[in-house]
């Protein structure tokens, strides 16, 4: 059971923002944004919090009661 809503928040605001690539303290990281909406689409599809399936629970025997 895969929960990937924060990550899929964070490559959503990533897309969202447009930013290509960034540099700090002098380092340059470029972002491949085809690469990131290729992962996007992976882990939604294999998101179980989207799709609203729920882990299966166990069966609990009352009889007893």
């Amino acid at each position: 059971m895969a929960d990937n809503t924060d990550e899929i928040a964070r490559i959503r605001a990533l897309l969202a923002s447009g930013v290509k690539s960034v540099t700090v303290d002098g380092i340059t990281t470029t972002l491949d944004l085809d690469s990131l909406r290729r992962e996007l689409r992976r882990l939604i599809a294999t998101d179980d919090a989207l799709r609203g399936s729920r882990p299966v629970a166990s069966s609990i025997d009352l009889s007893g009661f």
